[in-house]
């Protein structure tokens, strides 16, 4: 309870910070004198530390408000707003994307489009949230999300490296927006901690003091929950697997991908599957969907997967892994 209560107050606290900056006032009906300039004001104060502080300044626009909570969302929605008209856009393009290469550029591009989005979205979702136990992960949170969206952007306009640059020169400027409206997003919310640390507010700084551990003593990453060390450290063939995928038939299934339509839709727990020993030719694909799948093999040398596609013959390099 306490954790939660500490959480909220921050992100209370950086409103209490941009309220100071800009002097807002309020009058006994509860209307602030001077609305219009005290906004602009605190949207000066959220962009100062974006790279893009043109487009920052214009995206909140019309908000009307100091609260640099909603601000930063605002930012988001226009991030979000710009990604929508890329893929509603993205017809015009088809003209340029003549050769297949292209065409399965432009394809992706739609695809990652769509992660994006639902990146953006999260981290909005997560901003408006008040369950926040701890600042260190609230913020964490959404700089991946941010972070992952940037990313994205990115790895489309990749997609048209050697294949065509009318092509991929179009994408480029339809993506031009909103790649700085996600960058100053991810600014502005990287910004948070450094807003409470100044504010020197005991009990209000990253929980476990200054430096995050990432490997706990065992070797595992902080963030593996015990019940997850204790699959990791189990013997293959001595574990309790969901599925069982053998190429020589004495499993369910003799391919992986066929294994993977069992994994529940948003699942909660793990969802083994274990393949056995056997060269595995396809290429292997997790939906966003699939939560917790775990792989197991039989060994490096023994359970092997190859979907054998390459830039070379044909195939952009956005859909050459073989496990993606």
């Amino acid at each position: 309870m306490g954790k939660a209560i500490i959480g909220v107050c921050a992100v209370i606290l950086v409103a209490m910070v941009v309220a100071v900056a800009v002097g807002v006032t309020r009058s006994r009906s509860g209307r602030s004198e001077g609305e219009l300039e005290a906004s602009k004001k605190a949207v000066k104060t959220i962009c100062q530390p974006t790279d893009y502080k043109e487009e920052c300044e214009k995206s909140p626009a019309g908000s009307n408000t100091t609260d640099p909570k909603e601000l930063i969302k605002a930012g988001i929605q226009a991030a979000i707003r710009e990604i929508e008209k890329v893929v509603s856009n993205s017809g015009t393009i088809q003209d340029a994307a003549k050769d297949p290469m292209s065409r399965q550029a432009l394809d992706n591009c739609k695809e990652l489009m769509g992660y994006s989005i639902d990146d953006l979205k999260k981290s909005f979702d997560q901003l408006g949230s008040s369950g926040v136990s701890r600042l260190d992960e609230y913020v964490e949170n959404l700089r991946i999300w941010m972070g992952g969206s940037i990313t994205y952007q990115q790895t489309c306009l990749d997609g048209f490296v050697n294949v065509s640059t009318e092509a991929g020169e179009k994408m480029r400027k339809l993506l031009n927006t909103s790649q700085k409206l996600t960058s100053n997003g991810l600014d502005m919310v990287s910004e948070i901690p450094k807003l409470i640390r100044d504010l020197n507010i005991p009990g209000l700084t990253r929980a476990g003091g200054g430096t995050r551990k990432l490997l706990a003593k065992d070797g595992f990453p902080s963030w593996v929950s015990f019940r997850q060390r204790m699959l990791l450290q189990q013997n293959p063939s001595q574990m309790k697997s969901n599925v069982v995928v053998a190429k020589d038939g004495s499993g369910k299934y003799t391919s992986i991908n066929q294994a993977l339509k069992e994994v529940p839709n948003k699942n909660a727990s793990p969802f083994v599957i274990y393949i056995k020993a056997g060269v595995y030719n396809e290429k292997v694909l997790v939906d966003t969907y699939m939560s917790n799948v775990v792989f197991i093999g039989d060994g490096p040398t023994k359970s092997i997967i190859t979907g054998r596609l390459n830039f070379a013959e044909g195939t952009v390099t956005y859909d050459t892994p073989t496990v993606g």
